[in-house]
């Protein structure tokens, strides 16, 4: 069932905006009629509705699920149905995916944890797993350990795995492909720690050793066990400590 409230006003450190606009409360209730018709009148809301610093900033109030435990899934349900109106019969190809929406599309579909759209998407371009934009793989790791669907993170992770056999060498500078695994390994792990999905985490750590968990440090050198923390998630925390 859909959310039936919303709340447009963001509070933070005493300070008031209104940030969540009404293209937000229109993808949280999945009414896409609506979203169509916002996007007719003004295009540049799209921008808005695709935006990760919003999305995150918003995610924080998603997180109570007590009230709004379909959100994920209702904004996935208004990006596959934009997804399906932007094919281009003609040409074969998609104007939202060509117009570098792909990222937002992919992160979406992963944080609903719906599979079949997911893959759906890494069919037509399975390079979208490293991002688009202002996206990147460690977001898409991240979406996928939001939704607690380890099938999801799985498939993820397995595209990504094969991103060196796709051309994808920024990851791997060294040339070598244990270079460019461990890499894609350590974001992963990181990005379930701070998903606060233990399950899936606990799977990521069993195929690694006990003394290698300490080496995977993020960009800022924290360990998995501060990533979680730093989130707030005390499950893992508490499993990690």
């Amino acid at each position: 069932m859909a959310p039936s409230y919303f709340p447009l006003l963001w509070e933070s450190t005493g300070d008031q905006w209104w940030y969540a606009t009404p293209i937000d409360l229109a993808a949280a209730n999945g009414l896409y009629d609506l979203v169509a018709e916002l996007l007719h009148h003004d295009t540049n809301l799209l921008i808005k509705l695709t935006s990760l610093r919003r999305i995150r900033r918003l995610e924080t109030v998603w997180d109570d699920e007590a009230q709004f435990e379909d959100v994920a899934k209702c904004r996935s349900h208004v990006a596959k149905k934009l997804l399906l109106e932007c094919e281009e019969t003609a040409t074969g190809t998609n104007s939202l995916i060509r117009g570098g929406y792909g990222g937002w599309l992919l992160y979406t579909a992963a944080s609903a944890g719906d599979l079949e759209f997911v893959y759906e998407l890494l069919r037509r371009d399975s390079l979208l797993v490293f991002g688009e934009g202002e996206y990147g793989v460690t977001d898409m790791f991240y979406a996928a350990a939001r939704s607690k669907n380890s099938e999801v993170f799985n498939m993820i992770l397995d595209f990504a795995l094969l991103g060196k056999d796709c051309g994808i060498v920024e990851l791997d500078e060294g040339g070598g492909g244990g270079v460019f695994k461990r890499e894609i390994m350590n974001r992963a792990i990181h990005a379930a720690a701070r998903g606060g999905n233990w399950e899936i985490l606990k799977k990521q750590l069993l195929l690694v050793s006990a003394s290698q968990i300490l080496s995977y440090r993020d960009v800022q050198g924290c360990t998995v066990l501060h990533s979680a923390a730093g989130r707030g998630q005390v499950e893992v925390s508490t499993h990690m400590a």
